[in-house]
């Protein structure tokens, strides 16, 4: 598996993955989060390919909502993860995260950090982060999906630096 920064020649791939309506329920589609970047330098869309194909999603957000999931001025916020739903439950999602840190150490070497939120609801995902080492901050805020819904927040057990 390789990690990639999004480009344009990735376009296709993006506009191939697929989400089922529940899974867009808890995140942000790619198309979503590049239309997102492309106003914003500092929402980085991270694509995951296995064998040429494009199976996982996220975005590394280092704007200034991250300061609501930590003090760490250089943290980034984990966001819209997602597995290409023809790829689930294949071990893409924890392999992309397995190479998060050395991603981030590489092309974002200032940064120490990486936190996210999940709702709590998407016990597939806290299961799945807390597998590959974030930790539950022990800190909840009221979400923005449909009625009030409580996230918790998550953070790398380790400084990246």
């Amino acid at each position: 598996m390789e990690l990639m920064k999004y480009r344009d020649e990735y376009k296709e791939d993006v506009v191939n993955y697929f989400l089922t309506d529940e899974m867009t329920y808890f995140t942000g589609t790619p198309q979503e989060n590049i239309a997102l970047s492309q106003k914003n330098p500092q929402h980085h869309p991270i694509l995951a390919f296995s064998q040429q194909k494009l199976v996982t999603f996220f975005v590394l957000d280092a704007g200034p909502q991250k300061a609501d999931y930590t003090d760490e001025n250089d943290a980034l916020l984990l966001r819209s993860f997602s597995t290409d739903a023809r790829f689930l439950r294949r071990g893409y999602a924890k392999e992309a995260l397995r190479l998060l840190p050395d991603f981030v150490k590489t092309h974002f070497p200032a940064m120490k950090q990486i936190v996210l939120a999940v709702n709590k609801k998407n016990s597939a995902a806290k299961k799945l982060y807390y597998s590959v080492g974030f930790v539950d901050s022990g800190e909840e805020k009221m979400g923005p999906k449909g009625p009030p819904v409580s996230y918790t927040h998550l953070r790398a057990h380790e400084t990246l630096s």
